[in-house]
């Protein structure tokens, strides 16, 4: 379905050269969680990914490209998912149980 390769994996989203970022998880269910605490939320797949995070989270439903051919270990870039136009790299670990990176600093009000 173009998610397969997310399904039951780790997806690595790293958003700055930090190192700074945090892990999604995908379910075959629809289901989303991240490694931020956000659990309860929902995704789906046509044209594009969207994500919708729970109700407590306070943010809107996200959708940008998926690249369904990337092999678990694989990784890409790009910036259609970054909130300021900056690149972000997403790989796709296999399984579950990594540790999670640093998540990314708030930005300044």
């Amino acid at each position: 379905d173009g998610m397969d390769n997310a399904i039951g994996n780790t997806v690595r989203i790293v958003v700055n050269d930090n190192g700074e970022g945090f892990d999604a998880y995908f379910d075959a269910d629809g289901s989303y969680s991240d490694s931020l605490g956000r659990s309860g939320g929902t995704w789906a797949y046509g044209d594009e990914l969207c994500v919708t995070p729970p109700a407590e989270a306070g943010a809107e439903t996200a959708c940008g490209p998926w690249n369904a051919d990337l092999a678990v270990g694989g990784s890409w870039q790009t910036d259609a998912w970054s909130d300021n136009g900056g690149s972000i790299t997403i790989t796709i670990l296999e399984g579950r149980g990594h540790e999670a990176p640093t998540p990314p600093t708030p930005p300044a009000e």
